[in-house]
């Protein structure tokens, strides 16, 4: 086997056989939409620094290992690995493992994050070959995360007009504001706040991470990097109307390939000043009528909350989400 970085004419082959082991790995789980994720590969998130590597066998694909840093934590890679799954057990992940790790010390990285797809209780089975792989070779869980799904029709009928008159009798304080793709420029700056908030605000175990600094010109390099991802953001904001703040943000993220019956919950956050009034609730409720309307394609909703979040969990199984299976991140150090 032979490990190179990978060339562009083979992004969309990493693609084709990174849904097959999504598909072989979570049967029933969130498919890997192929042109997003080949253009991911293309494009890195903004403020990342990224490295992709493929690993070969007679000329043919069977492996890729991102590894990838932020500007603000340069000593922290954040990596995955996929191996075929018709070229798996054969020492084919310990290879790239051992790569990923020569890579971070060379590059002055002290600590390499990987996930994997394991089973909760009472769910679909899942191959815990994964989470042996990862354990064996020294990592923890530093995250637990859990992935769940809602059908867009959810919650529905009167279940869900009790749920938006009880969010919105709690919020007689704020309005709210939706819209699909670019923050608009009046709010541009309040959203930058809200942005950078959410390494500090949102559970993250122990995988300690250093908060983003986020001003307008990173914010819109982040929006550039969605639309070359092939997604289109869904906004729903509430704002405080005595001082103008954002105190509560959703996006939904559905993808510009019309065959992609899903979208996924990228954050749902309120500021600390603005708790207690129902606004993750409502916002939330909010983000669904607006993305019923704006794309009816769009079936299902998927969502990942660590484990210990409590109350985004307690809304999001208010909406009617269900668990499907854990996606735990686990990390090590890359010492020797």
């Amino acid at each position: 086997m032979e490990i190179q970085e990978l060339e562009p004419a083979r992004f969309a082959a990493v693609a084709a056989f990174a849904a097959q082991a999504r598909a072989a790995d979570a049967p029933g789980g969130q498919p890997i939409i192929e042109s997003s994720y080949a253009a991911a590969i293309a494009h890195p998130s903004a403020g990342h620094r990224a490295h992709h590597y493929a690993a070969t066998d007679d000329g043919r694909l069977i492996g890729h290992l991102r590894l990838e840093a932020k500007d603000e934590d340069p000593r922290r890679a954040i990596g995955q690995l996929v191996v075929h799954p018709d070229h798996r057990r054969r020492g084919h992940g310990t290879a790239l493992l051992a790569h990923a790790l020569d890579r971070c010390r060379e590059d002055g990285r002290d600590t390499l994050s990987l996930s994997t797809i394991t089973a909760l209780p009472g769910g679909p089975d899942r191959d815990p070959a994964g989470e042996r792989f990862l354990r064996r070779h020294g990592f923890d869980v530093a995250l637990g995360l859990i992935r769940r799904r809602v059908p867009v029709a959810a919650p529905g009928g009167e279940t869900e007009r009790r749920l938006w008159d009880e969010a919105l009798a709690a919020a007689p304080d704020y309005d709210l504001r939706g819209w699909t793709g670019p923050v608009p420029d009046d709010l541009l700056t309040a959203m930058c706040r809200m942005d950078a908030m959410v390494l500090s605000e949102v559970p993250m175990g122990d995988l300690g991470m250093a908060p983003e600094q986020v001003d307008t010109a990173r914010l819109r390099a982040k929006e550039a990097v969605t639309a070359a991802h092939r997604k289109l953001a869904v906004h729903t904001v509430a704002v405080h109307r005595a001082t103008g703040d954002i105190a509560a943000h959703t996006r939904v993220d559905v993808y510009d390939d019309p065959t992609a019956a899903h979208g996924h919950v990228l954050i749902t956050i309120v500021a600390p000043a603005h708790r207690g009034h129902r606004l993750g609730l409502l916002a939330k409720l909010a983000n669904l009528a607006q993305l019923r309307e704006a794309f009816p394609h769009v079936l299902d909703l998927w969502t990942a909350n660590a484990d210990v979040n409590a109350p985004m969990i307690a809304i999001n199984e208010r909406l009617g989400y269900q668990a499907v299976e854990a996606t735990p991140i686990y990390q090590r150090r890359t010492a020797a």
